[in-house]
């Protein structure tokens, strides 16, 4: 079983010509294991996102760590998915397309890739629209395909 820390991470915005020094988060500690299911609830402007970055590996903590089944986080990768808030489907491909792109990209063998996806497109109640573009789904199944895309990489 594997496990997400945030150890003591605490974040700082340094002030900039236009803005002054912000402490996003301070001393956050937290743990998660496999298939836990974590809600991070609070008001705009609380840390939850810049939290989220962290955990992503987009942002490194100003102070404090981060770790995966014991390996500091020190940026993306594969064994972490996001699903961004504006889907970030590529316009150009399909729903099969969009979701085959991450396992295409760590080199996943056709049939398998080919057995995920169809597992993937079953769990998520998109059959019938393998060949559809972004431009001709609703919001909820553009969020759909977003999720199936970090799910069936089985982050």
């Amino acid at each position: 079983m594997g496990s997400l820390i945030v150890d003591n991470a605490s974040v700082i915005f340094p002030s900039g010509p236009y803005a002054p020094t912000v402490t996003a988060l301070q001393d956050i500690n937290l743990e998660m294991s496999d298939r836990d299911f974590v809600v991070a609830l609070g008001a705009s402007g609380c840390g939850k996102s810049t939290l989220l970055n962290m955990l992503a590996g987009f942002l490194s903590p100003t102070k404090g760590e981060i770790r995966l089944n014991g390996a500091p986080v020190r940026g993306p990768d594969s064994d972490r998915a996001v699903v961004f808030q504006q889907f970030a489907l590529f316009p150009w491909k399909t729903v099969w397309d969009n979701i085959e792109f991450g396992l295409r990209s760590l080199g996943v063998e056709a049939g398998e890739r080919k057995r995920r996806i169809e597992q993937i497109i079953e769990l998520m109640s998109l059959g019938g629209y393998e060949h559809a573009y972004p431009h001709q789904l609703s919001g909820g199944m553009q969020q759909r395909v977003a999720i199936a895309r970090a799910y069936v990489l089985d982050p």
